[in-house]
């Protein structure tokens, strides 16, 4: 593939993915989406399917029931309360297409998801110290997305290479650059060839998206702040602690991390700070 081609995949693909993430509740037709984005149904097909490694509807169904899983861990809700979130017609269907996806019924996943995380209940280190309450304001961020098990050190490295070329060629980053990590799936809940990272830097709202490199805003919120001493390996298991511990109301917004004095020489000596959206 071409490089201009491949560029144009990359970038349209980041439009697909954003459009898609925020309108899970909505039919969602192919047709609809193409029309969205200015792209025939074959394009659209073409690209999901190359970059994505699977068909579109296959990627909708898969993030409809992983979102939903999502909603059931943040409140109890009914089976209709659930599906009209993510774009069922009727609770039937969505037990249905949920029980093939997953092997189980809803009710029986959120079970074992819970004993899973009784595991790290009290059990952690995670809530030795106490959380930080505060109003985050909001960033216009620069992303590159890493498809790969969550902290796989290779896809990784070489994603947050790319995105700090990226910085270079827009004369970033400066002293006041801030390094985000958005993870927009659930390890414990999404298989490790589909979770998606996007390693984040806060940049201009003027600079533009460019192939690989996305933008997006991280909206304005409260969140309880843990903040994690030395090497972020172990970032996984101190989620599970602080999920399975949290004495906050969680709201429903994405979790993120920002990387405080990383030193890739020594990565013991940095701090990972944890945001979790809470409702207070």
């Amino acid at each position: 593939m071409k490089q201009d081609t491949q560029e144009f995949y990359q970038e349209t693909a980041n439009r697909i993915m954003d459009f898609v993430h925020t309108h899970l509740h909505e039919p969602l037709l192919t047709e609809q989406i193409a029309e969205e984005l200015n792209l025939s149904q074959r394009q659209l097909s073409r690209i999901v399917y190359s970059v994505f490694g699977e068909p579109l509807s296959t990627y909708i169904l898969r993030e409809r029931l992983e979102k939903a899983v999502l909603y059931m861990q943040i409140q109890a809700q009914t089976l209709t309360e659930l599906s009209e979130k993510v774009g069922y017609d009727n609770a039937q269907s969505f037990s249905k297409a949920f029980k093939k996806h997953f092997g189980i019924a809803p009710k029986t996943y959120l079970a074992r998801l819970e004993e899973h995380l009784q595991v790290f209940r009290n059990e952690g280190n995670a809530l030795s110290f106490p959380a930080e309450v505060v109003d985050f304001e909001g960033l216009d961020l620069a992303y590159i997305r890493i498809a790969d098990r969550y902290g796989a050190s290779e896809a990784y490295r070489t994603g947050w290479k790319k995105l700090l070329q990226y910085l270079s060629d827009s004369r970033k980053p400066n002293e006041t650059t801030r390094f985000i990590g958005l993870s927009f799936d659930d390890p414990n809940v999404t298989a490790a060839e589909h979770c998606r990272f996007y390693a984040c830097a806060s940049v201009s709202s003027l600079l533009p998206a460019r192939g690989e490199i996305g933008r997006l805003f991280l909206p304005a919120g409260r969140y309880a702040v843990y903040t994690l001493q030395g090497s972020y390996n172990d970032l996984q298991a101190a989620y599970n602690e602080i999920m399975a511990n949290i004495p906050y109301p969680i709201r429903f917004a994405m979790p993120f991390e920002e990387y405080i004095d990383y030193s890739e020489e020594n990565p013991e000596s940095g701090s990972t700070k944890i945001y979790i959206p809470i409702k207070l």
